[in-house]
């Protein structure tokens, strides 16, 4: 009798019965999710054409097309910022680099190894998550000031790279906790050291989620705008986010148009490592949520 049911729903008749209301169902989902999509595309597609006009074509026809195109905007943009920018990058590279190395060890060490009090410190570790970065932002630079490391490019690299740890170790340790525990014991048999096993066998299976952490402190430090304002004085070597601020009045650039080109030229870096990292951001994030 219920599979007799079961095939009464799935006949032809019965599926154009739900046909409307599911049609319908599917429309208004995708009208919303377009909605939300054109939202969120309408302030970048403002920026790039507000980006080829003059000041006189933004505040005299603010929603109207570029007449004629200003690309010599994006020329003294890019003289203004060149630096930030490349400044950012090197940051951010070297800081997400030393996430992802400390991480990895500190990850397979809580995931693989057995010491005592191990659970006990992971929790604390976790329980400094929880505390608001505003907090530790004057001690944090009390300790910088004193070891000589404000003003330096080190106070950007070594502060995220001691910030991201937390977050990198657990994201780390439950990725490697789902790799099977016959991986490492046949690595061990055949006489591999420690340094061996966690080059040849962790590092390989831990890329995924290694890139997503890379991605996502690149990002972290290529956003940060407090902490840069306030270690930072020396303006050939600050970051994008303040130097975005900033630039106009040091070099006297005034034309809207320039700046909105700048907004655009600091934003490649960050599209070009989604480009060519998205593949490996989303196997990372699957994997380590299926493994979660």
């Amino acid at each position: 009798m219920t599979i007799a049911r079961a095939q009464a729903r799935s006949t032809p008749e019965a599926r154009r019965r739900r046909s409307p209301v599911s049609s319908a169902g599917q429309l208004a989902a995708h009208a919303a999710l377009g909605t939300l999509v054109f939202l969120t595309l309408v302030p970048i597609a403002f920026m790039l054409v507000s980006s080829l006009k003059s000041n006189a074509q933004i505040l005299g026809s603010f929603w109207s097309l570029p007449a004629p195109p200003r690309w010599g905007n994006y020329g003294e943009a890019y003289a203004a910022v060149w630096r930030y920018i490349a400044n950012t990058v090197a940051y951010a590279a070297a800081g997400s680099a030393l996430v992802c190395a400390l991480s990895s060890v500190s990850g397979y060490v809580f995931a693989k190894k057995r010491f005592p009090g191990k659970e006990t410190l992971f929790m604390m570790m976790l329980a400094m998550m929880m505390i608001p970065g505003v907090l530790t932002l004057i001690p944090s630079y009390v300790l910088y000031n004193s070891m000589g490391l404000t003003n330096t490019p080190w106070v950007i690299i070594i502060a995220h790279a001691a910030g991201g740890q937390i977050f990198g170790t657990f994201l780390c340790r439950s990725y490697i906790a789902g790799v099977p525990n016959e991986l490492f014991e046949a690595a061990r048999i055949d006489g591999a050291h420690e340094i061996t096993v966690f080059t040849r066998v962790v590092l390989p299976l831990a890329v995924p989620i290694l890139a997503t952490l890379f991605i996502m402190q690149s990002v972290g430090i290529y956003n940060d705008y407090i902490w840069p304002l306030l270690t930072i004085r020396d303006s050939s070597i600050q970051v994008i986010g303040v130097g975005l601020t900033v630039f106009e009045n040091q070099f006297g650039i005034k034309n809207i148009g320039v700046q909105f080109a700048a907004y655009a030229l600091s934003s490649v870096p960050l599209v070009l490592i989604f480009a060519f990292g998205m593949k490996y951001y989303i196997q990372g994030m699957t994997q380590g949520a299926l493994k979660m």
